[in-house]
């Protein structure tokens, strides 16, 4: 089996040589998959500025907000991540590692959060996730209440196993362009 290390250097590159269509086009195709599967209750929605070619969601967060939902994105403080409402994706600025970040408002972090869509370079069968090798998203999703985490990749990111330890956290469901991945907790 691959180490993490590996698993993330390969996938890093295979996602770089994306075209930006490729990445729109997988992107709206993942947001489809989305809108049929979100629990219908689901109010509060964590989303997260692409980096490197992720999948874009930040269409759908537009949406939501038209809908008058609520939209969080993270912020970094330190070793943690901060969830804090937005009203507008204009809100956003250049923050961690040059990615999207909302202002710094401790009136606007929010403690409970329906919906949590979890960036990743891979994702396995069983809901295991690889990240950048921070932590941040395995600390957020320890001390949060959280109803629904959802993984969120293209394809080609999704392998068989990726090691894992005590302290990583798994997604309920993973969403690619193609498919959905359900930890068998989560129905």
């Amino acid at each position: 089996m691959l180490t993490k290390e590996q698993i993330r250097e390969e996938i890093k590159k295979e996602r770089l040589l994306l075209s930006p269509e490729e990445v729109k086009t997988k992107s709206e195709k993942i947001i489809e998959r989305l809108q049929e599967i979100l629990p219908p209750e689901a109010e509060t929605f964590m989303f997260y500025a692409p980096f490197k070619k992720e999948v874009d969601l930040l269409p759908f967060a537009e949406k939501l907000l038209s809908s008058r939902k609520r939209v969080i994105f993270p912020r970094v403080s330190g070793k943690d991540i901060l969830p804090i409402e937005v009203f507008s994706l204009k809100e956003l600025c250049s923050g961690y590692c040059s990615i999207l970040e909302p202002p710094l408002d401790y009136s606007r972090v929010v403690r409970t959060i329906d919906v949590v869509f979890v960036p990743g370079i891979a994702f396995d069968l069983s809901c295991f996730r690889i990240g950048y090798g921070g932590g941040f998203y395995d600390r957020f999703l320890a001390k949060h209440e959280v109803g629904t985490k959802i993984g969120i990749c293209f394809d080609f990111q999704i392998v068989e196993k990726i090691p894992h330890d005590p302290f990583d956290i798994p997604v309920d469901v993973v969403v690619s362009e193609k498919r959905e991945i359900r930890r068998s907790k989560w129905s």
